[in-house]
């Protein structure tokens, strides 16, 4: 079976324990790159038309006003996979409009999807549950959530759950 973490993660000021602080490698990206080098397979890093915004508060606002999707820089197929490991920070409860936008362009069916992503609180929060309904026809294994700023340091949980999805 091959497999692909197809993720997006974003730069910049981040909300971490309440604080805003500035960080250089997004912690959705963090994970992604543990998960391909444990399973030695393919990455995709998705990537917006017009990067977001440095400033915490614009990138918030700007995510806020999201409600179409067409501004994924993407012709990246995912055909010859069986398993597809899809990250994303957690916005608004969910996952990024971009990340909608990617899983509406491909076709799902036989595929087996497994989720994990970063958040400040809330987990998940409905990303699964979205998830379902975006990727019909596919198996969807459980889900791995961190808190960001433990992204560096999660190994253990993160190696747990690998076995238990694979």
């Amino acid at each position: 079976m091959r497999s692909l973490v197809v993720y997006f993660s974003r730069t910049g000021e981040n909300s971490v324990n309440g604080r805003i602080e500035v960080i250089e490698k997004g912690y959705t990206e963090i994970i992604a790159e543990k998960i391909q080098k444990a399973l030695e397979c393919d990455i995709f890093k998705l990537e917006p038309v017009e990067p977001y915004p440095f400033s915490y508060e614009e990138c918030v606002e700007r995510a806020r006003k999201e409600v179409t999707c067409d501004y994924l820089n993407s012709d990246f197929s995912i055909d010859e996979y069986d398993v597809v490991f899809i990250g994303f920070p957690n916005w608004y409860r969910s996952y990024p409009r971009i990340v909608a936008k990617f899983l509406k362009d491909h076709t799902w069916v036989g595929k087996t999807v497994i989720p994990f992503c970063t958040n400040e609180e809330g987990a998940l929060g409905i990303g699964e549950l979205e998830l379902r309904s975006s990727v019909k026809g596919a198996i969807i294994k459980k889900g791995f959530a961190e808190r960001g700023y433990n992204a560096n340091s999660c190994d253990e949980r993160l190696e747990k759950w690998l076995k238990e999805v694979l």
